[in-house]
């Protein structure tokens, strides 16, 4: 399959979905039981925390009372395309399974990624996120992989011919 106008628009589109379902669970993981994660707010605090109010002095980090947060849920977006941009363009043909199969294990490479070095050096809350709460690396693996798994469900896969039916046959 060669990258067209129709396999990007459609790759983003997933993306975006996708996205949206990262965001939409790991906000409902507290009615789960889980942790809740608010990945917009903590993306809003590390890109855009510095402000010109007089209220909060330079460089303001992560208490900063007048953070963004719209603007968190725009830079989770493009994330959420660009890395489903790598899933769709290059990385989903390489990985084993069927389709929603690769997408998770996507997900989950890229909750294994982020726990182990965004987490720790950007955020600075630990190693998959062990200064939030015990279990918050379980919420964020079931979001990651979650969107994974849209992402794999939805999105075409370059290089990988899907069965011809649902069951196979």
């Amino acid at each position: 399959m060669s990258i067209t106008l129709e396999f990007l628009v459609h790759s983003i589109l997933v993306g975006i979905l996708a996205s949206y379902v990262l965001l939409a669970m790991a906000l409902w993981s507290d009615s789960l039981g889980l942790p809740r994660l608010d990945f917009s707010r903590a993306m809003a605090n590390v890109t855009y925390a510095r402000t010109f109010e007089k209220d909060v002095g330079p460089g303001a980090g992560v208490d900063a009372p007048n953070t963004p947060y719209w603007p968190g849920m725009i830079v989770i977006y493009f994330n959420g395309i660009i890395f489903g941009l790598v899933f769709t363009t290059y990385v989903g043909q390489y990985l084993p399974g069927d389709a929603i199969f690769r997408g998770a294990v996507y997900g989950v490479i890229l909750w294994a990624v982020s726990g182990v070095f965004y987490v720790p050096f950007i955020l600075r809350e630990g190693f998959f996120l062990s200064h939030i709460h015990p279990m918050a690396w379980f919420s964020s693996l079931i979001v990651h992989g979650m969107y994974g798994g849209v992402m794999g469900m939805f999105a075409p896969i370059r290089g990988y011919v899907p069965p011809t039916s649902f069951f196979g046959f």
